[in-house]
């Protein structure tokens, strides 16, 4: 630990003594004290995003700012058990190697020829996304492009990786955006809107808006990544050689495997039903529908199904791989914005805000998209979604927005980190191959930025979160 790191950790707790002390141990000070300790760590990272949701717990019900099994309650949220469903089918994609086999089948769809090779990526990447963290994804992806550069002329592999390696970086971020499991934000946001004001945000609500996002952003970023690229990039011989490698990659792969087919099934059953779930209700009243217990079933029969093999299809010792701090990340975000809410800090700032004056719902909107963007590279967007959403539900009851339309801009454009490398895992991860310079990123990303905020901004005053 680096002697900068150890300062900024006990910088967390001074700061909340410094602030109960200035409030005379008022437990509202005291509450905010803690929050400000909790910002502190969640947005240096100096201590793990999920130990630092924990402290409400430990915490309030010790300086009686809450009861303890209420606290308890909010790491035992529905939608953190919807979460844990949506990681589960994701290992399941994973440990089967059917995520590997999707891309390659969408890169030979896509084609090799100038820049359908990109699109290919882009497709596999971004679609992939959408079911597992961007992280995984990227990490999944990026052997895939490197093999397929490697087949390249070196002339051509040199012009070709740089934008082949940001579409990958930039698709995990994007691919994301599409659907409620699809990166921490949208599930910290649904917590929040269940949790706050009673509004459950399932699958098919969130799916307009984030899919809309994710296609408009997507093709954007395709036309800045292939933008100014020479027009036949890859040569007749080149494109057959990349062509054939995919080929024979998939060719190896054989047919479908009896874990994957079984894998497959469950994949679809659980999209399906996630998507019919606000009709099946009306179709058999006689069972509670809830996206919930969909992932939950899927849960179970991953763990219950035989592989086809002498094996079961998931292991409860493959769950080690999972991401148990951001589960319990949700919890300790909705145990303080409920805490804050109902202390008189809500009141507050309720009324401050009031006095800032009215401004068009769009002026707000950008406000925050801007926010949420340029923020996001230099902040976890788990922490940064956390620590801002209780102050947006402040705004939203001061100005009269609804909270969805306020707080959309800043989780999606908490997606939004393509100028740095370190700004997201998929950006780190392709800038660690070191074919990618911090000016190549910065270049395109801030244009990619600047147009992800208009964009945002413009798609929200056209779609909203249905329900």
């Amino acid at each position: 630990m680096t002697k900068f790191t150890s300062i900024i950790r006990w910088l967390g707790p001074i700061l909340a003594l410094l602030i109960s002390l200035a409030g005379q141990g008022q437990s509202h000070f005291v509450l905010l004290g803690i929050a400000a300790w909790m910002l502190v760590w969640w947005i240096t990272e100096t201590v793990h995003l999920g130990v630092t949701a924990l402290l409400p717990l430990l915490l309030f019900p010790v300086l009686e700012l809450g009861a303890a099994k209420e606290l308890a309650g909010y790491y035992a949220h529905p939608l953190v058990y919807l979460f844990f469903g949506g990681f589960i089918l994701a290992l399941a994609l994973e440990k089967s190697s059917l995520h590997y086999r999707i891309a390659l089948w969408i890169l030979k769809r896509t084609g090799t020829k100038d820049a359908g090779l990109i699109a290919g990526f882009m497709l596999a990447t971004g679609f992939m996304s959408m079911w597992i963290s961007n992280t995984a994804t990227a990490i999944m992806m990026l052997p895939i492009a490197t093999s397929v550069l490697g087949v390249l002329h070196k002339e051509k592999q040199s012009k070709l990786s740089r934008p082949v390696l940001l579409s990958v970086a930039w698709a995990a971020n994007i691919g994301g955006m599409a659907t409620i499991i699809g990166t921490p934000p949208n599930m910290i946001f649904a917590a929040f809107m269940s949790e706050q004001l009673d509004r459950p945000i399932g699958f098919m609500e969130w799916l307009p808006v984030g899919l809309t996002a994710t296609v408009i952003l997507g093709i954007t970023a395709f036309w800045i990544i292939t933008r100014g690229l020479p027009k036949d990039i890859l040569s007749d011989e080149e494109e057959q050689n990349t062509a054939r490698w995919i080929a024979q990659e998939w060719n190896s792969l054989g047919g479908l495997t009896p874990v994957q087919k079984r894998v497959a099934v469950v994949f679809t059953f659980t999209a399906t039903l996630w998507i019919l779930r606000p009709y099946l209700a009306q179709w058999i009243s006689v069972i509670q529908w809830s996206d919930t217990a969909i992932a939950l079933a899927s849960a179970v029969m991953l763990f219950a199904l035989r592989d086809g093999n002498k094996g079961n299809i998931l292991d409860w010792e493959d769950t080690k791989n999972l991401p148990w701090g951001i589960l319990i990340l949700f919890g300790g975000g909705l145990a303080l914005a409920g805490t804050l809410q109902g202390s008189q800090w809500f009141e507050l700032m309720s009324k401050m805000l009031e006095n800032m004056g009215q401004l068009p719902q769009w002026v707000w909107l950008l406000i925050v998209a801007i926010i949420g963007v340029f923020a996001t590279e230099l902040l976890s967007n788990m922490a940064l979604v956390s620590a801002l959403l209780p102050l947006l539900l402040s705004l939203s009851l001061a100005i009269g927005i609804p909270m969805d339309a306020l707080s959309l801009p800043l989780v999606l454009g908490a997606s939004c980190a393509f100028m740095l490398p370190m700004a997201t895992p998929p950006n780190a991860i392709v800038f660690s191959t070191g074919k990618l310079t911090i000016s190549y990123m910065i270049y395109r990303g801030i244009v990619m930025n600047v147009l992800a905020i208009a964009l945002i901004v413009l798609i929200l005053q056209v779609v909203g979160i249905t329900g």
